[in-house]
């Protein structure tokens, strides 16, 4: 019996320290595994925008996402092309066509029902305007939309025009029953809110030469859309005389409001008065209205037929926010006053949200001509979408070509801020007019449609003082999207513990080491004299410790 104890302690103890070691072993010289990403999260590929000719290429093509990981192929259903006719005369036969190519690839499908025109807009390939017969509906004045140059644009109906809701309603009912034996395939459907299938205004079109980083024009100058002004400033006032007093101002009739007569000095200036919130809240809220319209009419015909999400587009309009003279004019220009009003429509029209300009960086934000700040923009809006409780899905707004450091920063905002998928844009950038892969194909592979992941990066016996950084480094770091100055206000100085969690993309294995520098750039290893931690690109947590 004292044999068998002695024997059974002494297994104990072997198995107890085996134990003991490898847990060492996981905290100091590799790092624990860690979960990623949102659950939901999937990755799409938005389809060309020319129509497609070579179906056995298309199809070949559409196999080869499929085994790379990607979800879904996203495509534009041009108003144009199905409704040219006559008003109510539909032909689904093309798009019948792809949707079943795009069933036999394995993929599903998301479309676009694009009730805008293309071939204005940044990146347009291919001309296929609104049906011609559309505009013998009603006026130019209340059909079109009207800027402050006295431009008409015509590539999106007016959201002051009452006939939109009799045409809407008949092409997505269309749409409802010559699809609904897609119903297997079709993962998502997207609403054209707007120029390029956004929930904006036209105020930056290249066929008016606008030129970026120009702010833009102001979009209501018709008559429909002043009246609908003075009948909004009319039920929030009741009296002129109360808007006099509001605005400083010595009106004697509504119909003497108009919107800003000169936008410079409006933006440089009167945009801070009341009557510039007043105007403001409004142009926003005519957004907000057209997006409840067109949400409402969606819900009716497509909820019971498809059971899936709706989404809409809001665009990254990122110049010009920090500019000192005009800053966030191009963003009003655009319809976009307060993300977080505009926000509080897509949570009641219960709408996914797609937010562009995932891939750009803030670089000398405040010194560049641009003035431009996409990735404080992406993150803001993310935010307020987070606590909103509202899905929210990323895009690039410009074609990506053998650019890590664009991919890591979409890997970046992915993870970060729980983004539930990414539509990369667009199609030609993965392959070859023959149908082969380009090498783009791998780098999208690796740093979207696989997972981003995380390291968490937990730092105790941190004994910061003003004017020193904790900086973490190591082999292959430019493939790694993290942060190599990290401020000390991050700190929990109480603790004397930090944690610093940062993204890995490609299948790698990494090594990092930390250090500290003081004001005069002395360098502090950590506790283990120059150790590295390696880490796979699963995640994990890595524990770091410093002699103080």
């Amino acid at each position: 019996m004292n044999y068998l104890s002695k024997k059974l302690k002494k297994s104990l103890v072997i198995i107890l320290t085996f134990v003991i070691s490898f847990s060492w072993f996981l905290s100091y010289d590799t790092c624990a595994n860690a979960s990623s990403i949102n659950g939901d999260y999937k990755v799409y590929v938005m389809a060309p925008l020319e129509k497609i000719t070579d179906w056995n290429k298309f199809k070949n093509e559409l196999i080869t996402l499929k085994e790379k990981g990607v979800h879904a192929l996203t495509t534009d259903v041009w108003w144009g092309d199905v409704e040219d006719k006559s008003d109510n005369d539909f032909s689904w036969n093309y798009y019948k066509k792809y949707a079943n190519v795009v069933r036999e690839s394995g993929l599903k499908w998301v479309p676009i029902i694009s009730t805008h025109q293309c071939g204005q807009n940044v990146n347009d390939t291919t001309s296929i305007p609104l049906p011609k017969w559309l505009w013998s509906k009603d006026t130019t004045d209340n059909m079109q939309i009207k800027d402050e140059l006295g431009h008409w644009d015509k590539e999106t109906l007016s959201p002051w025009w009452s006939g939109i809701e009799k045409q809407y309603d008949e092409l997505y009912a269309s749409f409802a029953s010559n699809f609904s034996n897609y119903s297997d395939i079709i993962d998502k459907i997207y609403l054209s809110g707007g120029p390029s299938g956004e929930l904006r205004f036209p105020s930056y079109n290249l066929a008016f030469k606008w030129d970026y980083p120009e702010r833009g024009y102001l979009q209501c100058y018709s008559k429909s859309a002043i009246s609908d002004f003075q009948n909004e400033i009319k039920n929030k006032y009741t009296t002129i005389s109360a808007v006099n007093q509001a605005w400083n101002t010595n009106l004697t009739s509504f119909k003497e409001i108009t919107p800003p007569t000169d936008g410079d000095n409006f933006f440089t200036n009167g945009y801070k008065l009341t009557y510039g919130k007043d105007f403001l809240n409004w142009y926003q809220g005519v957004l907000e209205k057209h997006l409840d319209k067109i949400a409402s009419i969606a819900h009716k015909n497509f909820d019971p037929v498809f059971n899936v999400r709706i989404g809409a587009k809001v665009s990254g309009v990122h110049w010009l926010i920090n500019s000192p003279s005009m800053p966030h004019s191009a963003e009003y220009c655009a319809g976009y006053y307060n993300y977080d009003d505009l926000l509080d429509e897509f949570k009641k029209s219960n709408i996914d949200l797609t937010f562009t300009c995932l891939e750009m960086n803030d670089k000398d934000a405040y010194k560049n001509p641009m003035y431009s700040a996409p990735k404080s923009l992406v993150i803001n809006v993310a935010n307020l979408s987070n606590d909103k409780g509202i899905r929210i899905f990323g895009e690039n707004a410009l074609p990506i070509s053998n650019n890590n450091r664009a991919y890591e920063n979409i890997n970046e905002m992915l993870y970060n801020y729980n983004f539930s998928g990414f539509t990369l844009l667009r199609f030609g950038q993965l392959f070859n007019e023959n149908g082969t892969p380009k090498p783009e194909l791998d780098s999208f592979a690796n740093y979207i449609i696989k997972k981003p992941v995380k390291v968490t990066f937990k730092i105790d016996n941190l004994n910061l003082k003003e004017g020193e950084n904790l900086y973490l480094t190591g082999n292959s770091w430019e493939m790694a999207n993290w942060t190599t100055g990290l401020y000390p206000s991050k700190f929990n100085y109480k603790d004397r513990k930090a944690t610093v969690t940062v993204n890995l993309a490609e299948d790698h294995t990494y090594e990092f080491k930390a250090i500290k520098k003081d004001k005069d750039g002395k360098v502090t290893w950590e506790s283990g004299n120059n150790h590295s931690y390696t880490v796979q690109s699963s995640g994990g947590i890595c524990n770091f410790s410093f002699n103080n």
